[in-house]
């Protein structure tokens, strides 16, 4: 009996608790409870539930609108975050402009100090040679473009066109060694050849022992090689060094420019004189 008893308990004590209840609801419906002594004593035991469960309630409610504010902060967040992607690519967007409209103002100061006739081109496509140092532009003999032209930018000279077509031209740059521009001193008048060269940087080649160079001089075009207007600027002296023995002395060249930051030239003939004083 005593393990029949535990066996079933729970099933015989929800019988019982709802026998109980079905008592209660009959006798309350005959009128038989005037006084309800089981009442006061649930409400007693149900009160503290109630107010755990409204407290769990509040708290769950609460929660809820702290995630639908996180949520909703979130979602902000996400479109600040493309918004300010959205500024940032403008902002760039206008320095480039910016950039853009700098140099091409400086090229059309430059082109003014230049005779009729200098054309603008944009580079489009760089030498991938490391014993040929040349750059394409997108302009060619439809444009006026003829091989021979001088290269040149508002900072200095850049090169010369060795080939053309149509809509292109290819142009000699004077790193290297193949180039050569007749330039001279612009303190001292000396004279010789700014190039390329495979071992070191640009030289000045055909300087002589006699010759008064010294560091820091400017180095300009002379004019007299029938590429460059004479006066455009090609770098100065970076280094000096005389032998004991020997004709010329050994002069390594800064250039003006650097060819590998360029975007556009300027191209104009040796046959018109340099640039007004």
């Amino acid at each position: 009996m005593l393990a029949f008893l535990r066996r079933n308990q729970v099933l015989l004590t929800s019988f019982v608790c709802v026998l109980f209840s079905l008592y209660i609801l009959s006798a309350a419906a005959r009128g038989h409870l005037s006084r309800d002594p089981i009442g006061p004593l649930l409400l007693g035991l149900m009160r503290p539930l109630q107010i755990a469960a409204l407290g769990t309630i509040g708290k769950l409610l609460e929660l809820q609108g702290k995630y639908m504010a996180f949520k909703g902060i979130a979602s902000e967040n996400e479109r600040l975050k493309g918004r300010i992607v959205e500024l940032e690519a403008e902002r760039n967007r206008l320095l480039e402009a910016e950039a853009t409209n700098r140099r091409l103002r400086e090229l059309l100061d430059f082109r003014s100090q230049l005779p009729p006739g200098a054309v603008t081109a944009a580079v489009i496509g760089n030498s991938a040679s490391t014993w040929f140092r040349s750059f394409i532009l997108d302009k060619g003999s439809a444009d006026g473009l003829f091989k021979g032209m001088a290269v040149v930018s508002p900072v200095g000279v850049v090169g010369q066109i060795v080939s053309v077509t149509s809509r292109s031209a290819k142009v000699l740059l004077i790193t290297d060694p193949h180039s050569g521009v007749d330039v001279m001193v612009q303190r001292s008048r000396a004279r010789g050849i700014v190039s390329g060269s495979l071992d070191s940087g640009p030289i000045m080649k055909y300087a002589k022992r006699s010759e008064d160079i010294q560091e820091g001089d400017r180095l300009i075009t002379s004019g007299l090689d029938g590429i460059f207007p004479k006066g455009l600027l090609v770098g100065t002296v970076a280094k000096v060094r005389k032998k004991s023995f020997g004709l010329f002395q050994y002069v390594e060249v800064a250039l003006a420019v650097d060819p590998a930051q360029l975007e556009e030239v300027l191209l104009v003939s040796a046959e018109a004189p340099g640039p007004k004083k």
